[in-house]
């Protein structure tokens, strides 16, 4: 499903609204009113992120999947112009034909670009509007030359086969690059389980023994003994912060982006915080 810019901005801004309105109301409770919180208010903070942090991955999810769709079946467009071309169709009655066959999400694209052209629109516009609104690499790259094939007129089957060859393998490098980055993203989240392991590791067998010992010396020995509360929410916060950006960073190795990785980063958030 498509989630337009404008759209997504207003999720963006409601989250954060979201966000800003659960740490806010912490705040003023905890600190201006003198009201202890449970869970304590920087539970309530990481919460308010977490709320804030959801829809803007799951928006950035979606969207992030239909445009991959279309990435996936530019190839089969391509191939379908050229042979409409090859049975005797023009460039323009080709895409038409291409927007009768089922293409996934491409499919009410180039249906939307057949119905623009009907109502007079340029079919260069039409393919520019077009390649806006997908607005990828592939996409707009594959759009501008099929606008420049468009244009050259004749015989134009040679042309579009190239395009159909690059395209595709270009389509066939871009899912080996993935699936190669693929294991990158399970060493993100075997890092965070490795980083947790080692501070409870650390917490049970140094920190409470330690505490232990402070707890059993005679007094005046040890200037200010360990508070176990203190280093067991110190690394609670750090294992949030793990958490998130461990996610950005699986994402950005796996799908190469930084946005990809908002749903890792919460899934991880999650984690910690349970």
């Amino acid at each position: 499903m498509r989630v337009p810019r404008e759209e997504r901005k207003i999720v963006y801004i409601v989250s954060a609204f979201l966000a800003s309105l659960i740490a806010g109301s912490s705040l003023v409770v905890s600190f201006v009113l003198g009201v202890p919180t449970r869970p304590r208010w920087d539970d309530l903070m990481i919460v308010a992120f977490m709320v804030g942090l959801a829809p803007c991955a799951f928006v950035n999810m979606v969207d992030r999947r239909w445009r991959a769709a279309i990435d996936r079946y530019m190839p089969y467009l391509v191939k379908e112009i050229s042979e409409g071309t090859r049975s005797g169709l023009s460039f323009t009655r080709s895409i038409e034909a291409a927007g009768q066959r089922r293409y996934g999400p491409l499919t009410k694209e180039i249906q939307r670009v057949v119905s623009q052209i009907s109502w007079g629109v340029n079919l260069e516009e039409a393919m520019k509007s077009f390649a806006d609104r997908v607005d990828t690499p592939q996409t707009k790259r594959t759009t501008h030359l099929l606008i420049e094939t468009s244009r050259s007129g004749g015989n134009i089957q040679e042309i579009l086969d190239s395009i159909y060859e690059h395209v595709n393998t270009m389509d066939m490098v871009e899912r080996e690059r993935k699936s190669m980055m693929k294991p990158f993203l399970w060493i993100s989240y075997m890092a965070f389980g490795i980083f947790v392991m080692v501070g409870v590791l650390i917490f049970k067998f140094f920190f409470s023994q330690m505490a232990e010992a402070w707890a059993k010396a005679p007094a005046g020995l040890w200037a200010q003994p360990i508070d176990l509360q203190a280093v067991t929410r110190s690394f609670f916060h750090m294992s949030i912060i793990e958490g998130f950006t461990g996610g950005l960073v699986a994402g950005k190795m796996s799908e190469g982006s930084m946005g990809s990785g908002l749903k890792h980063s919460l899934l991880l958030m999650i984690i910690a915080f349970l």
